[in-house]
């Protein structure tokens, strides 16, 4: 993989968002297929470049790029509106409608994942994401392997290599995982 381009216009991002209260939802490897089907989506869409990710249970870490020059309106905002949206529309109806899951009371009576007002939509994400500007090669380097090794961090795998949701195989290995990894040339 050649090097991404880095210069004030066209930062790769390394962007983290985490589920409503924390809530495990990708535990369950059909939500996992899900996010991955909206994340190709809206790639596909708005033109963005997928360089990175790793689902774990209960956030996302994504590496992101796109040439401002061809999509000088696009913004990390957009993305992950977009991603964000549509995923939680299709988590949702997976979780409400096709397993019978209702949304959980917790010990104060609120519901765990269901939006104030509105009757049968679970709330999936928390409003808010992190954004960091790549700015060097090496930072890049950092952030992959950062979220390459986050499940084993967590705990919740051993090596890297025994993570599926994420695109360690690609890297390591030259597999195709579960969603197609761009490089930038």
């Amino acid at each position: 993989m050649k090097p991404l381009r880095f210069n004030e216009a066209s930062y790769a991002h390394f962007v983290t968002t985490k589920t409503f209260r924390n809530k495990p939802v990708f535990n369950d490897s059909k939500c996992c297929e899900i996010l991955i089907t909206d994340i190709d989506f809206y790639r596909n869409k708005l033109g963005f470049k997928l360089i990175g990710y790793v689902i774990m249970p209960d956030h996302l870490h994504l590496i992101l790029w796109w040439d401002v020059e061809q999509y000088p309106e696009l913004t990390v905002s957009k993305v992950m509106h977009g991603i964000k949206g549509l995923s939680a529309q299709n988590l949702s109806r997976y979780l409400l409608g096709s397993r019978g899951v209702s949304a959980s009371t917790d010990s104060q009576g609120t519901k765990a994942f269901a939006t104030p007002g509105k009757k049968r939509v679970l709330k999936i994400w928390q409003p808010s994401f992190y954004d960091f500007n790549i700015y060097s090669a090496e930072k890049f380097f950092e952030k992959l392997n950062y979220i390459h090794w986050n499940p084993v961090r967590a705990g919740l795998c051993e090596k890297p290599e025994d993570w599926q949701s994420s695109s360690y195989h690609f890297y390591e290995y030259g597999e195709k995982g579960k969603i197609r990894i761009d490089t930038i040339s």
